[in-house]
């Protein structure tokens, strides 16, 4: 047991010393965040880091629908950077895969990265109706009140069309 023990620091010595030892410089490395799940046209925001780059290179991120590309964002640099910004989600009527491509070049080297993003649609406001009771008798007057919410809950300031009063009076039904 104790020789076990032994063999386990003495690996875990000899692995934290290679890394703390190595003289190299270190490898050219980006990173991309974004969300995986956007609402339609909401507003999202995409950080771009890259680190440790050894030449001048060229960060360029796309979003890509098929045969359509849009540049998201394009920088250059030859020193290490860090940057978060917003972007539009485009406007879709159905859930949509979509791809965000990142391609790196310099003189030397060139990378590229793809990843998948899911668009889905604003859902529809929600509507209650609510009445002063339950249950009613024929010839009763109905009083009801009615509330429409977006997915947050905050009433929308709508009017109601003239088609949808023609819709209660023609079910016999009159709105005041």
């Amino acid at each position: 047991m104790a020789l076990i023990r032994i063999l386990i620091a003495g690996g875990l010595l000899s692995c934290l010393y290679s890394l703390c030892s190595s003289t190299g410089t270190p490898e050219p490395s980006f990173l991309v965040t974004f969300p995986a799940l956007m609402r339609s046209e909401s507003e999202a925001q995409l950080c771009a880091s890259l680190l440790s780059p050894n030449e001048t290179l060229l960060m360029s991120i796309y979003l890509i629908n098929g045969d359509e590309k849009k540049t998201l964002h394009q920088e250059t640099s030859d020193k290490d950077f860090h940057r978060c910004f917003q972007f539009q989600a485009p406007s879709v009527n159905k859930d949509t895969v979509q791809k965000i491509k990142v391609e790196i070049k310099g003189q030397t080297s060139h990378w590229t990265s793809e990843s998948l993003v899911k668009f889905i649609p604003e859902p529809a406001p929600i509507t209650f109706i609510q009445t002063d009771k339950p249950i009613y008798s024929p010839g009763q007057t109905v009083h009801f009140r009615v509330v429409t919410m977006d997915t947050d809950f905050i009433p929308l300031h709508q009017m109601v069309s003239l088609a949808e009063r023609s819709t209660f009076r023609s079910s016999g039904l009159s709105l005041l």
